[in-house]
């Protein structure tokens, strides 16, 4: 009965042990890149005359990448990040004008994310959630034809916000490769010209594929 007893209580020992080991929070830092969806870029272009007329940027895939460093205990997951991109713009459209160009912009952003984690193999995580903080959305003068330059420059701070998902495939002890999804809503620009101009409020995706690393 002793023996039994004395087992007992070093298996409850043992088990509130791996327990306490178990909700210890860990600490990682991680890098991801790759490419954004955004096509193309609605503006109003204001001359003074009243009405304001309807103006298109278009886009080719820009890069998009960030840098994160935070902490995860049991399913949850807080971290700051550096996000930031390229706007590769490839046309400008303003009426019955249009032009090929090449140029680009570029947005950036700290957020404060929060995600819920879940282990769906012995090797692969799941993750979901998002972020706000605080961006700038940067675009450079522009024009169709040699005498209109009348898209921007154009730039805005303000509040911003992400959603995200995605997988972490550990290859090591403290190593994962992750492959995410973003929907990203950066500050919309704007410029006081002349002409003024306006870009509409769009919110895009981006596909990163990132590293990252448990201390």
């Amino acid at each position: 009965m002793r023996k039994l007893s004395l087992f007992a209580l070093f298996a409850a020992a043992t088990l509130s042990a791996s327990q306490a080991i178990a909700a210890e929070p860990l600490r990682y830092w991680g890098v991801h890149a790759g490419v954004n969806t955004l096509r193309h870029w609605d503006a109003q272009i204001d001359f003074g005359a009243g009405t304001p007329l309807n103006g298109r940027m278009e886009l080719d895939r820009g890069l998009h990448g960030g840098l994160v460093i935070g902490r995860q205990k049991d399913h949850l997951r807080y971290e700051l990040e550096y996000e930031a991109g390229r706007l590769e713009v490839t046309r400008l459209t303003l009426a019955p004008l249009s032009e090929a160009v090449d140029a680009n912009g570029r947005y950036q952003a700290l957020f404060a994310n929060a995600f819920r984690t879940d282990q769906l193999s012995e090797s692969v995580d799941s993750f979901i959630g998002g972020g706000i903080g605080w961006g700038r959305t940067t675009l450079p003068l522009l024009g169709v034809g040699a005498s209109c330059k009348c898209f921007g420059p154009a730039e805005k701070s303000g509040f911003a916000w992400q959603l995200r998902a995605g997988l972490g495939y550990r290859v090591a002890e403290r190593d994962s490769i992750v492959l995410q999804y973003t929907w990203l809503n950066p500050p919309k620009p704007a410029g006081d010209g002349p002409p003024a101009i306006s870009y509409a409020r769009r919110r895009f995706g981006a596909i990163t594929l990132g590293y990252t690393r448990q201390f």
